[in-house]
């Protein structure tokens, strides 16, 4: 790619980019949210038209006026917001637009048997998974539908792949897997383009790393010459001060108290307490019942059995209207699907959990305005005002507008599913600090994180469920990610024979 511009209106996304990317090797591409990462990965997958520059693959100048263009091109391209149709099971989702088909039966001529048997190779035997190719996707986790999006890229026997936060969705062990198939693609001959906000996994998977920052390159250097601090310093322009704020002490009088709280099939006797200004993390796998537990204290799905008190007073939370009226906030992990509102503005989004505060019968638009003002200009969001589409706005500043959204509601509890997931380090620092700044003020915080080190950063005790229970709760502050790691894949009986955790 040479030479590479994209405006939008008067801005001037991209400006004059050069990229290279050699068969067999593996480029990382970073930058902050909105430096233009994305934008220039569309332009090579297709989806977007440059307004200048040129495009050349094995030599030979091409036009990617379309994603087909791009898909023909030899170009595959796994977006960080799947692309998958929800009601299509996962052998469908593969092969759309290319299905096999039989030629016996004229009514229905999808080999829908042939589209099975190939989607569960590559999910096996290539992605190492289990995923289940028959159900509608729209039941699976969103690890599996991630892989989903990879097998689909594998499907199409692509010379160069595009990466979008690869493992953003992914547990330690299935990041662990896709990263071996990367090497395998590599050594294959494959180009692979791996965008990511994950520095230190970059590292070790990339041989080159190109950083952009407000739409042009600042560095294109070997990973023998790079470290993180390097990285970050080139995204941003200057040092980036301690991610994780250092930890307000929680109070010693418990504001959460839980015991015994079931949900048949998703988790069992779960028990625990949370004090004022404590950040409380969860630790587990997919499917270990820790987003489950999240929901069911939202009353998003109700638990069976057990209790629930909040400062010595026994609640019932039946649905979500029981759990905002006891002032529980909840900010879930798939933010484009459950978190904003995309046909609204940035105010909307902002004040659509605070309506009582903005009118009793009708809403006052001015006190509206005034507040989303307030918020906007307190959490230092990058937008053009309370009226601008929440679409504008990069990951990071969407996520701050969420957390926004609950923290006017004053909340008593304050859940966080994947808190920083596709948002950049400077956008996770900010987001650490709202977390922290709530604490601060008596909020009890539940942190649901794959990311071990951040739940040790920034929470005061991690809890760690497998299989639907808890194993253990550690001190973060004394504890390791390995730690985490090992309870979240053995029940406690069996680390007793193994001598504990250091046995």
């Amino acid at each position: 790619m040479k030479g590479i511009t994209k405006r939008f209106g008067n801005t001037l996304a991209l400006d004059g980019i050069n990229l290279v990317l050699n068969g067999g090797e593996v480029l990382g591409l970073v930058g902050e949210n909105g430096a233009g990462k994305s934008t220039l990965m569309k332009i090579l997958a297709g989806a977007y038209a440059r307004d200048g520059g040129k495009i050349s693959v094995s030599g030979g100048a091409v036009e990617l006026g379309s994603p087909k263009a791009g898909a023909d091109a030899g170009i595959a391209i796994i977006y960080q917001e799947l692309s998958l149709f929800p009601d299509f099971d996962a052998a469908e989702n593969i092969f759309a637009g290319r299905e096999p088909l039989r030629r016996d039966i004229a009514l229905a001529p999808l080999n829908h048997r042939q589209m099975r048997e190939e989607a569960r190779r590559l999910l096996q035997n290539e992605l190492g998974v289990d995923v289940p190719v028959d159900r509608p996707v729209r039941e699976l986790s969103l690890s599996n539908r991630q892989m989903i999006e990879i097998a689909k890229a594998l499907s199409r026997n692509a010379d160069i792949i595009i990466m979008d936060e690869p493992t953003e969705a992914l547990e330690e062990a299935e990041r662990k897997q896709l990263i071996a198939t990367i090497k395998q693609l590599q050594a294959s001959g494959k180009g692979i383009i791996y965008v990511s906000h994950r520095i230190q996994e970059l590292l070790g998977i990339c041989s080159r790393v190109m950083v952009l920052r407000d739409g042009r390159t600042v560095a294109d250097m070997s990973v023998a010459d790079l470290d993180v601090d390097k990285v970050v310093s080139a995204m941003i322009g200057g040092s980036l001060s301690k991610q994780f704020p250092p930890r307000v002490p929680a109070r010693s009088d418990p504001s959460l108290e839980v015991r015994g709280l079931s949900l048949p099939g998703s988790f069992e006797d779960i028990s625990f307490d949370v004090a004022k200004g404590e950040i409380f993390g969860i630790a587990g796998l997919e499917g270990s019942g820790k987003s489950a537990l999240l929901r069911a204290l939202f009353g998003q799905r109700p638990y069976g059995s057990g209790t629930v008190k909040v400062d010595g007073r026994e609640v019932l939370i039946r649905d979500t209207t029981d759990a905002i009226r006891e002032r529980f906030a909840f900010l879930p992990a798939e933010r484009k699907v459950e978190g904003i509102f995309p046909q609204h503005s940035v105010g909307w989004n902002l004040s659509i959990a605070n309506l009582g505060v903005l009118g009793r019968i009708t809403l006052r638009p001015a006190k509206e305005k005034e507040v989303a003002v307030r918020y906007i200009s307190a959490l230092g969001v990058k937008c053009g005002g309370p009226q601008a589409a929440i679409t504008s706005l990069s990951g990071g500043n969407q996520q701050k507008i969420m957390l926004a959204r609950w923290l006017l509601t004053k909340p008593k509890l304050l859940m966080l599913e994947e808190p920083t997931r596709g948002v950049d380090v400077r956008a996770k620092s900010e987001v650490y600090a709202l977390v922290q700044a709530a604490a601060k003020d008596g909020c009890s915080v539940l942190v649901v994180s794959a990311d071990n080190a951040e739940l040790l950063g920034l929470c005061h005790r991690v809890a760690v469920m497998f299989e639907g229970r808890i194993t253990t709760v550690v001190e973060a502050a004394a504890s390791k990610e390995e730690t985490l790691a090992l309870h979240s894949v053995r029940p406690p009986e069996t680390l007793s024979e193994m001598g504990g955790i250091n046995g």
